[in-house]
């Protein structure tokens, strides 16, 4: 399947999605790699590993344009391009990896529905979000808080925030795809934001993705 798409959002954002269906040696033809880039995918042991590094960084090349762009990480872990005014943030959920960039803060999140995330919702969301869900589509709604919040997160980048207190998402209609509301509430912020959301299918498998489109 290789790249899905690319689209615009918001103002100023570009998003690609791609679905990982090469081997290394097919990605490594995609486009050219240092010596230093080389050193560090031979560094990892996994084939799943190294095509996931090795998209990320063709999917960046296809966002901006710049083949000489360059993904590397800050102290926080949180990616970024090097020599470059805009904002990155990642997401891989098994053989798909979303990308967005944008001249503003960002955050992206991509997961795979599934009904165990039932499991862990107690880490995640508030009795009040909890409470608000209704009785259907639970899994693609707990998924859904937790990609938003995920978005968040990564927009804060700096880590130490608790997902159950700090980011709140507000009640919502539920459909594929939409908008929606959330807030970090921490006393090193207080912002609100606009995302967006939407179903996507990939070899019979659901996943949700999760934006950040503006602040408000």
């Amino acid at each position: 399947m290789s790249l899905a798409y690319i689209k615009e959002t918001g103002k100023s954002g570009k998003l690609g999605l791609w679905h990982i269906s090469e081997s290394v040696h097919e990605l490594l033809k995609r486009r050219q790699f240092s010596k230093e880039d080389l050193a560090v995918l031979n560094s990892f042991t996994h084939d799943n590993r190294k095509k996931e590094w090795l998209v990320s960084r063709i999917l960046v090349e296809e966002l901006t344009g710049e083949k000489k762009s360059q993904l590397i990480y800050d102290e926080h872990s949180k990616p970024f391009l090097k020599d470059s005014k805009k904002h990155l943030s990642l997401s891989h959920s098994h053989n798909l990896i979303a990308i967005i960039i944008d001249e503003q803060k960002t955050g992206i999140d991509i997961e795979l529905i599934q009904p165990n995330v039932l499991k862990i919702k107690e880490k995640f969301i508030s009795m009040k979000e909890w409470e608000s869900l209704g009785k259907n589509n639970i899994a693609e709604k707990l998924t859904l808080y937790w990609c938003a919040k995920e978005s968040l997160y990564k927009y804060y980048g700096k880590k130490k925030l608790i997902f159950k207190e700090d980011l709140m998402v507000e009640p919502f209609e539920y459909s594929e795809k939409g908008k929606l509301t959330a807030r970090i509430h921490h006393e090193t912020m207080q912002k609100g934001f606009e995302l967006n959301y939407e179903t996507v299918s990939a070899q019979g498998e659901k996943y949700m993705m999760v934006y950040i489109l503006k602040e408000v």
